[in-house]
């Protein structure tokens, strides 16, 4: 929640305006923190999400969780990358952004996440 810097009162993370006074609220260091958005299933994946994200504007962070020896040399394939989970990363203040993004390509592909059951 963000506090409005006038009236005082609680408003949405997502807010640039009070809701209940209209003031501007400025953005807080919070709102720059790298979160989550997904995990690919592989770094081909995480890829092709971050390129769609980067093109329309969004900046993406990518990290593979836990990489050890899965990280090296041994666990890549020369067409799809280093296999196993990649993190994709937004900024906070883009995270809906991202998400509208993803659902809209979705949408406009008719997949979806569960096509691979």
């Amino acid at each position: 929640m963000k506090i409005c810097p006038k009236c005082g009162k609680e408003n949405p993370d997502d807010a640039v305006f009070c809701k209940y006074c209209g003031a501007k609220i400025e953005p807080t260091e919070k709102d720059f923190e790298w979160v989550l958005l997904l995990t690919a299933q592989n770094q081909f994946e995480a890829d092709v999400v971050a390129n769609l994200l980067e093109a329309n504007g969004v900046n993406v962070m990518m990290k593979r969780p836990n990489p050890g020896i899965a990280g090296s040399f041994i666990g890549s394939n020369p067409l799809l990358g280093s296999t196993g989970p990649w993190n994709v990363f937004v900024m906070r203040t883009d995270l809906e952004k991202a998400k509208e993004i993803l659902k809209s390509e979705e949408a406009d592909n008719g997949t979806s996440e569960n096509d691979d059951e």
